[in-house]
């Protein structure tokens, strides 16, 4: 086999395993949405500038992950804090290992890289209700079921760290029924 043929096989077996990346990281974040009903994903969080009056994001104790109402969705994912962390501690942890193996690493890494601030987005529509439960934001989807937000995710190794301020909680709760109440008039 030639070089130019090899360097082919190998661009094609890169491609392939970018792809089986890609589908088994949004299997996975797929898998533990609640009430999948209408939930989408969107890679990138909405900035600051990007919310506009009424909008509200706010994050847990340690500021790992953040809840954000924008318009008529509410998102819901890791804050641009702990996405910035990652990319930088996969940055200093380099592949030594050389060929086919170095490559996969290599690819995988990037693709993580890449979709690691994916947020699950869902329609207001589908919330019947928010309340705050010991730390945690509860939504009441219209099924009647519940959801708390984020339960059994451990930020830094801590169950704990990984809940709301209660003000912070309540400003989203009011905000969540005062977008609901405007969009049904």
């Amino acid at each position: 086999m030639n070089e130019r043929s090899r360097r082919f096989v190998g661009g094609l077996i890169r491609a392939v395993l970018v792809v089986l990346a890609l589908w088994i990281v949004a299997f996975w974040i797929y898998r533990r949405l609640p009430d999948r009903g209408h939930v989408r994903l969107q890679t990138q969080a909405p900035s600051p500038e990007q919310l506009g009056p009424g909008d509200l994001r706010i994050y847990n104790v340690d500021s790992s992950v953040d809840v954000i109402l924008q318009g008529d969705h509410i998102l819901a994912g890791l804050s641009a804090k702990t996405v910035a962390q990652i990319k930088t501690q996969m940055d200093s942890e380099r592949t030594t290992d050389s060929g086919l193996g170095g490559s996969i690493a290599q690819i995988v890494k990037k693709t993580v890289a890449e979709n690691i601030g994916t947020h699950a987005v869902f329609p207001l529509s589908d919330v019947r209700d928010v309340r705050f439960d010991n730390g945690h934001l509860v939504f009441v989807w219209n099924s009647g079921a519940d959801h708390k937000i984020f339960q059994s995710v451990k930020a830094n190794g801590k169950q704990e760290e990984n809940s709301f301020r209660p003000g912070d909680a309540q400003a989203f709760i009011d905000a969540v029924r005062a977008r609901k109440k405007e969009l049904a008039q």
